[in-house]
Order: C-alpha cells, then structure tokens, then sequence
C-alpha cells in the first residue's frame, strides 16, 4: 500500500490533518505501507490528496480509506457502543467541517501567519520564487473559504464558533485518556492532529491562543502522537527523497 499525502516537516509527518489522519487510521490497523508524498492534487482521483493506492486500486479520501480498512477487518472504534460510535461521528464531523476551517483561515489568510506557513507549503519551491508562485493557491484558497462563509465572518464571529468547538472537544475528553477512554479510536486520529496542527500556528492567533488555553489539549496530543502517530524518522527520510 503507498498513501499519497502532502509533505510536513520534521514535526509533522504532513501538513494536512486528512492526510496525518489517514497515516494514523493505517498505523492503528497494522497495515503494511509506505508514503507517496506530493504537492499535485491532480494525481488524485477527487482533484485532492490523500489517497490510498492498493495495487490498481485507488481509494481517495481519508473516511473512504477509513471504511476501506475497517473492511478489511481493522476496528477502529474498540469497546465503543453504537451510541458513542455515533458521538464519535458527530465530533468528527464537527472538526472536519468547523473547526478545520478555522485553522485553514489562519494558516492561509492571517497576515502573521501566512507568511511563514507559506515557506513551509512551498519549501520545495526556491525560496525567492514562493511568494509568486504560492498566490494563485492562496488565490483558490480564499475563494473556497468565502464560499463557505467562514472567511465573511468577524475576527469575533469565528471565535464564537471555533470556542464553542473547543468547549465539545474539551467536555467530551475531561480526565480521559483518549475522547473515549482507555484506547485510542478513529476520533483521536481525526481531532488530535487538528488541535496539534492549531497549537503549531507559528504566529499568535485567537484559534491559536483559545486552544492552548484548554490544559488537557496539550498532553491529549502527546498521547495520541506516542499511540497513533507514524515513526518519524521513516517519513522524514521518505520526505527528503521525494524533495530531491
């Protein structure tokens, strides 16, 4: 199995959280695989990464790849009831289709932060060249954010929202190891690399500055890296051969 993902640095295996989720999901269901990584979403088969390729299949999306494995016999959401597999959906959904988009806005359209995100998305491009090259993507980005809305609201209307995100978040994981107890489950490998990438924001943001402030997020994180997360050196190494 080869997962095509986009590249991260040496402190995330990818710079996308569908993608670092999709890592996570193949390292819980012991799957044998290796990364592709890319910056070419048209070599996907929705125009976006990651996919999974199994041969001559070719399975896009990370929920899709999640129903893939389950399939093929991974559980994903152990000692669970159907009643909190729900939940787990209904958070999932929340952070896939809220709270994302916070972070996306941030790391695309906030002045302090684009810049430096931006070397980082681009770190392949000579450094010189990036800005040129990265405004056509910045370009889609924005747009595909006032579609959505979220990048017409107030610096005081997006907080509203990514605050009442992080409130469920941090009710549902209380004292807990993991958001459903002892075992980690395909919530922590959505949400955990969603607050980890926030907390990584490197310039001060409201989103930012609201999820540090939460004292179970951070050692959250940490568990989840040290039970889901893939071996780094591997990836790193992965990483600077596709850059050459």
């Amino acid at each position: 199995m080869q997962l095509v993902i986009f590249p991260g640095n040496e402190a995330l295996p990818s710079h996308s959280p569908f993608c670092l989720k999709a890592m996570c999901l193949l390292e819980m269901a012991k799957e044998l695989w290796e990364p592709e990584y890319s910056t070419d979403v048209s070599v996907g088969p929705l125009g976006k990464l990651p996919f999974l390729r199994v041969g001559d299949q070719l399975i896009p999306d990370s929920s899709n790849i999640e129903d893939f494995l389950s399939e093929r016999g991974a559980n994903f959401y152990p000692g669970l009831s159907p009643a909190e597999i729900s939940e787990a959906h209904a958070l999932k959904s929340m952070v896939e289709h809220s709270l994302v988009l916070c972070m996306v806005h941030d790391r695309w359209l906030h002045e302090d932060v684009w810049p430096l995100m931006r070397d980082e998305f681009f770190a392949q491009a000579p450094k010189e060249m990036r800005a040129e090259i990265a405004v056509p993507a910045q370009d889609s980005v924005r747009a595909g954010l006032m579609g959505h809305g979220i990048a017409r609201f107030s610096p005081q209307d997006r907080k509203a929202r990514f605050d009442r995100d992080l409130a469920a978040i941090d009710s549902k994981l209380g004292s807990k190891p993991f958001l459903f107890g002892e075992n980690p489950s395909s919530a922590d490998a959505t949400i955990a690399p969603v607050l980890d990438m926030i907390m990584r924001l490197p310039a001060h943001t409201d989103l930012r500055a609201a999820t540090r402030a939460k004292p179970a997020f951070q050692p959250y994180v940490d568990r989840v890296r040290a039970a889901l997360y893939p071996d780094m050196s591997v990836y790193a190494s992965a990483f600077t051969s596709a850059a050459e």
